[in-house]
């Protein structure tokens, strides 16, 4: 079985590959893992590579018809192509809060879902959907147990950081959507534009600023990493496409006049 993880800087996209290989290791299987690294920012999207076998396996290049896509980001699919070269009838496990018909996706495939961003929230308190997303992939293909993920987390951690990752893995489990077929669906568009930036559907979060409590200081525009604001009439003023909802203005504005409220879908 082969496996390509889609996520973004932050996700903990690599990790959660590693744990999972980890998990099946002790189930007696012969996994690879294959990270992709490069120069990828928090939020940029990234890869990594699965590989299962009954045998000891012998490849070592990258997966490239995958029998199943995992997806860490819900919007990832608007602007990859994350279901390129998936085998017909494969599966795609996908973090949403909808079921699998709804998210967009379409094609000779089917789709499983859980909301891994809500249940990191709530169970680890930041949107890293790593672990929720692999206690929905062992209830939705049966090949590893729980104990085995819950062992491995704590191997990569220990104390209440390991508690609350495998929390994340217990909810999910409990709380994901089992495959849909979406054969009768048209596949979803990729919006890939050359040459114009567009960050927005990196974010989690974003944020929103109360004018009237804008005193000027320039501290949110001085401090974006992203340039993403400016300042307009001696207020401060965000360009949201530039924007990835890294959460520095937020943080550093003395008079609190900018929140950070949950995108929705």
């Amino acid at each position: 079985m082969e496996i390509r993880f889609h996520g973004r800087g932050g996700q903990g996209a690599v990790t959660g590959t590693r744990i999972l290989a980890t998990a099946l290791y002790y189930e007696g299987k012969f996994t690879q893992g294959i990270p992709m690294y490069g120069t990828e920012r928090r939020g940029a999207p990234v890869v990594s590579f699965l590989r299962i076998g009954e045998q000891r396996i012998n490849e070592r290049d990258l997966v490239h018809e995958p029998d199943m896509v995992i997806v860490l980001d819900p919007l990832l699919g608007k602007s990859v192509p994350i279901t390129d070269g998936l085998k017909k009838g494969g599966i795609v496990l996908i973090n949403h809060p909808h079921k699998g018909r709804e998210t967009g996706l379409g094609g000779d495939f089917k789709v499983a879902t859980v909301d891994a961003t809500n249940i990191a929230l709530d169970t680890i308190g930041r949107p890293i959907t790593n672990t929720a997303i692999l206690g929905a992939f062992a209830k939705v293909t049966g090949s590893v147990s729980l104990e085995s993920i819950e062992k491995a987390i704590n191997d990569q951690w220990s104390g209440r950081i390991a508690e609350m990752n495998i929390n994340a893995v217990r909810k999910a489990y409990e709380e994901a959507n089992m495959p849909e077929d979406v054969s009768d669906l048209p596949p979803q568009k990729v919006e890939v534009k050359p040459g114009e930036r567009d960050v927005s559907s990196w974010r989690v979060f974003r944020p929103e600023l109360d004018k009237e409590k804008c005193i000027g200081c320039k501290r949110c525009y001085i401090l974006c990493p992203e340039v993403a604001i400016g300042m307009v009439d001696g207020k401060a003023d965000i360009n949201y496409p530039y924007c990835k909802g890294c959460g520095i203005c937020v943080e550093e504005c003395p008079v609190k006049a900018i929140e950070f409220v949950q995108e929705t879908l």
